[in-house]
C-alpha cells in the first residue's frame, strides 16, 4: 500500500510540474488531474513537493551549528530545524533543495571541525574552540549571503522561502528561532572570522547546477 501511495505521489509531483507549462491547456489539464488524485488519495500538495533531509548533529543545540544551518537553509530555500530528542538537524524544502542544503551543511561542519584540530591547541577550552567555530560561521554567513544575492534565481528563492515556511509549520508546528548566547568578541572569535575567509565554497553546487565561487 505504501509503495502504491509513493507511486501516486510521484505521479502528482510530475503533474504539478507540468501544470507550470507555458501551454495553458496542458497546464490546466495537468493541474486538474493532480487535484483529482490528491483529493482521491487524501494527499496534500506539500507531501508531493517537500521532503526532509537529516544530518546528525548534537542533542544540545549550539549557536555555531544553528547559525550555519540557518544560513545554508536560506540559500537553498529550505527551513532548518533542530530535533533535540535525536540530535539531528533537519532540512525541509523541495527535494533537491533539501538534499543540497544537507550536503552543504555536512561539508562545512566537517571543514570547521577540521580547522579546529589544525589551528587551535588541544589545551584550549571548549568555550574557546566554540568561539573560534562561531567566528568562522559568521564570516561564512556573510560570504554565502553575498554570493546568494548574485545568482539569477535570488528573487525566486524569496518566494520559495515563504512557501516552505508555511509548509514546514503545517508539518512541524510553529517555528520559532531561539536566541543562543555566544561571545561575539575575543581572540578566538576574531581568529575564526579571519580563517572563515579561507574556506573554499567552490565545490558546493547551487540548486541551479552552478557554483558559488568560480
Amino acid at each position: 500500500m505504501n509503495a502504491d501511495l509513493e507511486t501516486i505521489k510521484k505521479r502528482i509531483k510530475k503533474l504539478l510540474a507540468l501544470s507550470k507549462s507555458p501551454n495553458e491547456n496542458e497546464a490546466m489539464a495537468a493541474l486538474q488531474k493532480a487535484q483529482e488524485l490528491m483529493e482521491e488519495y487524501r494527499i496534500t500538495e506539500a507531501e508531493c513537493v517537500y521532503a526532509s533531509q537529516t544530518v546528525k548533529a548534537t542533542k544540545r543545540e549550539s549557536a555555531w551549528r544553528s547559525t550555519l544551518a540557518n544560513t545554508v537553509a536560506s540559500l537553498y530555500a529550505c527551513e532548518a530545524l533542530h530535533d533535540a530528542s535525536s540530535g539531528e538537524m533537519i532540512f525541509y524544502g523541495e527535494s533537491f533543495d533539501a538534499f543540497m542544503a544537507k550536503e552543504m551543511y555536512g561539508y562545512l561542519s566537517k571543514t570547521i571541525d577540521r580547522m579546529v584540530k589544525q589551528n587551535v591547541r588541544k589545551r584550549n577550552t571548549l568555550k574557546y574552540k566554540n568561539q573560534y567555530r562561531f567566528g568562522i560561521v559568521c564570516r561564512l554567513a556573510i560570504r554565502i549571503y553575498e554570493l546568494g544575492q548574485q545568482v539569477s534565481w535570488a528573487p525566486e528563492r524569496e518566494h520559495k522561502l515563504l512557501a516552505v515556511k508555511k509548509a514546514a509549520e503545517n508539518e512541524f508546528g510553529i517555528i520559532t528561532r531561539s536566541e543562543l548566547k555566544t561571545t561575539h568578541s575575543g581572540k578566538a572569535f576574531y581568529r575564526g572570522v579571519a580563517d572563515g575567509g579561507t574556506v573554499s565554497l567552490h565545490r558546493q553546487a547551487t540548486a541551479r547546477n552552478g557554483y558559488l565561487e568560480g
